[in-house]
């Protein structure tokens, strides 16, 4: 708590002011017990708590705010204090519910991202004896994910917490796959277009088995010798697709995910036109899922960065229709985004409504309230007022709040159907 909170009287609380309610949970029904008050119907709830003082903290405070807010607040009409407990306990219920709610989508869409996971792993090490049976269940995988962005329209992409070892490369094709699945049905794409990029995401690295591991994990900058060597995994990768007789479209996929609209990629320089759609697609997903899972964690951005990043400085390289509909979708401020929220509060961002970006759902750190407990806002649910007010890098915050939040050292995610009829979803390098 700051050191220059003091307690006032009620009947002084204005707007702009930031508060600590020295209560327990259940005993408010506000969704933090901290927060800054944005509106007069927060201080009508606050009156009618019917205590003596609350706590105000002026450092954290909008002094312009409260200076505008000249009247006192009016006190709230009779009410019954057992009514005042009732609607308190009503309001939490309501509250405790959704979070459970909550807790079961994700851990269902965790379960399934699991699976899809050791899918993934499954057809990564079959292609080469079993190429007919390996192409048969890497389809399935894409049906199932591919239903959830052709059947629904009210998509989640849950931020995924679990650790399921350490296989960077499957969960890397994973996330790549999802991610172009996304963007192809956002612009509209046929279903037989949205499941072709999916399968070319899946096995766009294929190349790389021909690569030493000394080389695909090096940290450090490859050599030019390592580097030509490198640069050939799209072409070993088609040649072992082309014998596994995979499509045309992800053949040329895989053969040209490392090529840039600017000319500048490789292996062959192409420019614009030249490169088509699905591999824009792919290339655009890889090189933002490489940015936030890079080989050296250190040099991971956050997905907000990641996404300024590549619009500020790489935009030249990307179809432009293609990195607008991905920043659309993802939002602002994508899932395993630390931000910080207008009534201060510390969030990590859990998942996003594809249909509003701008409203997703955050873990909130809460010192009152145990971890495992832990509040989950859906901003798409709460006034206007409460809104994510900036994003934070984690190296500015305590430890205490980054062991409380837990965010992860590689962002994985996997879309769901907020109707929960249909579930299914992405999961990290020089890609």
């Amino acid at each position: 708590m700051a050191d220059d909170s003091k307690l006032i009287a009620l009947d002084q609380v204005k707007v702009g002011m930031f508060i600590k309610l020295d209560l327990g949970w259940f005993e408010h029904s506000f969704a933090t017990s901290a927060f800054k008050i944005t509106n007069q119907q927060q201080i009508q709830e606050l009156l009618a708590l019917n205590l003596k003082h609350i706590r105000y903290i002026p450092s954290k405070s909008d002094l312009a705010m409260i200076q505008a807010a000249s009247k006192p607040a009016a006190a709230p009409p009779p009410n019954p204090q057992m009514k005042v407990y009732g609607s308190i306990v009503e309001a939490k219920r309501a509250r405790l519910e959704k979070l459970k709610q909550q807790r079961e989508e994700i851990a269902r869409c965790e379960e399934k991202f699991v699976h899809a996971a050791s899918v993934v792993r499954n057809v990564g090490k079959t292609i080469f004896h079993s190429p007919a049976e390996t192409l048969k269940e890497a389809g399935k995988l894409i049906d199932s994910i591919a239903e959830v962005f052709l059947n629904d329209n009210d998509m989640v992409m849950h931020l995924i917490q679990q650790a399921a070892g350490n296989e960077e490369v499957y969960f890397h094709a994973l996330n790549v796959s999802v991610l172009a699945m996304m963007i192809a049905h956002e612009m509209k794409c046929s279903e037989e277009q949205v499941k072709a990029v999916g399968m070319a995401g899946l096995f766009h690295d294929l190349g790389k088995v021909e690569i030493p591991d000394s080389i695909i994990k090096k940290t450090e900058k490859l050599s030019k010798p390592e580097q030509h060597l490198f640069e050939m995994h799209p072409q070993y990768g088609k040649d072992i697709a082309l014998k596994a007789g995979m499509s045309e479209v992800v053949l040329e996929v895989i053969a040209n995910h490392h090529e840039l609209m600017d000319g500048s990629g490789y292996p062959q320089k192409l420019k614009g036109d030249a490169i088509s759609l699905p591999t824009r697609i792919v290339t655009i997903a890889n090189v933002y899922d490489n940015l936030c899972n890079h080989l050296d964690p250190g040099m991971s951005l956050t997905p907000h960065e990641a996404l300024s990043t590549m619009y500020a400085h790489r935009r030249a390289q990307f179809d432009p229709a293609i990195l607008a509909t991905m920043i659309k979708s993802l939002g602002v401020y994508p899932p395993g985004t630390l931000v910080r929220l207008s009534n201060e509060a510390i969030g990590l961002v859990v998942n996003v409504n594809v249909g509003k970006p701008l409203r997703p759902c955050v873990l909130v750190y809460d010192e009152e309230i145990p971890k495992e407990d832990a509040m989950i806002i859906d901003l798409s649910e709460e006034s206007a007022d409460l809104a994510v007010s900036s994003s934070i890098r984690a190296g500015s915050l305590p430890r205490v709040i980054l062991e409380y939040l837990n965010p992860r050292k590689r962002v994985n995610y996997y879309f769901d159907s907020s109707s929960n009829k249909k579930q299914a979803g992405p999961a990290q390098g020089r890609g």
